[in-house]
């Protein structure tokens, strides 16, 4: 016998003996009626079919068919980015030279001339001040005049020593060659400088203007092939320091090569506030001669092209592999 306790349809409370559930008020007879119509019709329901699987085309089960390696390569070539970067600086390294030197000689010798003056008087003053440096002669440039001392200073020569010394000391110890180069010709050159008689220290810093513009202009043109981790590569210095170099180059060298055939072409007369030109000075107060003073300047701009050919001879050599497959 079943011993559980009939409840009510809808509180599930124990049943009572009365009609109607005392906690909920409803009532059983019409709960249970209800209950058993709502079972019937879900057994009426009819159960629905279940899908049939989605069709699968036989074609899409086939392995796929063996690519020919003359059509498409089994791996594509990787991209590489070194290698295209040295592409590039070399190509650069071919061209930068030549069209800055071009450009340059346009914009320094033409029309635009004088703007041109006004970007490299700061290095023909600047020519002035290394020569009186290397002389032993303390000198400040400015934009358009150079003050220098009349006499040597032996504590400023032995400061600019020691200071070439480290730099030559540095480039052996780091073993940066350029470094051990630089500081070692300038020290030399300093040396002999500073030896020499003041009266010829005072003719090279006048020499020194447009004579070390031209060098200064080649050397600043020269650094376009520092090496890859240098400073003025990294910082992207270079590409200022190559058209500015090349309109100091052509500034100077232009002045000597036109006085060649016209001797007016040479910047004779005084200048205001400052005094006599750096060509009068040297032929009024010193003696040199027209023809000497010419030939002298054209020597140093003629070294001067000498180095960047050679500069420039150096990178088609390194180039010749990559021209040589290019034919």
């Amino acid at each position: 016998m079943s011993t559980a306790v009939p409840t009510c349809p809808g509180c599930q409370a124990p049943r009572v003996s009365g009609p109607e559930c005392p906690r909920c008020g409803v009532i059983y007879a019409r709960a249970e009626a209800r209950a058993a119509r709502l079972a019937e019709q879900a057994r009426a329901r009819p159960t629905p079919a279940p899908e049939p699987p989605p069709a699968i085309d036989p074609a899409w089960l086939a392995p796929p068919p063996d690519l020919r390696p003359d059509v498409l390569p089994a791996r594509t070539a990787d991209w590489d980015v070194a290698a295209d970067d040295a592409t590039l600086e070399l190509k650069l390294r071919l061209a930068a030279l030549p069209v800055a030197l071009l450009v340059g000689h346009v914009l320094a010798t033409g029309s635009a001339r004088f703007v041109a003056r006004l970007f490299t008087m700061p290095l023909h003053e600047l020519g002035h001040a290394v020569s009186g440096w290397l002389c032993g002669l303390p000198s400040m440039p400015t934009l358009w005049v150079t003050y220098t001392a009349e006499s040597r200073s032996y504590v400023f020569a032995a400061v600019l020593a020691g200071a070439l010394g480290a730099l030559a000391w540095w480039g052996w110890k780091l073993r940066r060659h350029a470094w051990l180069a630089w500081g070692a010709s300038l020290l030399g050159l300093q040396l002999g400088c500073t030896l020499m008689p003041l009266w010829r220290a005072e003719q090279l810093v006048i020499f020194g203007g447009d004579a070390g513009m031209m060098v200064l202009g080649t050397v600043l043109m020269a650094s376009f092939y520092v090496r890859e981790d240098g400073y003025v590569r990294r910082q992207g210095l270079r590409w200022g320091f190559l058209p500015l170099g090349a309109l100091a180059f052509w500034d100077g060298f232009h002045t000597w090569w036109s006085a060649r055939t016209d001797p007016s072409e040479i910047p004779f007369g005084e200048m205001e506030g400052v005094g006599l030109s750096d060509p009068s000075k040297l032929v009024e107060d010193h003696g040199w001669a027209e023809a000497d003073l010419i030939r002298r300047y054209l020597v140093v701009g003629g070294l001067c092209l000498g180095v960047l050919l050679l500069l420039y001879g150096i990178q088609v050599a390194r180039a010749r592999p990559w021209l040589t497959a290019r034919r």
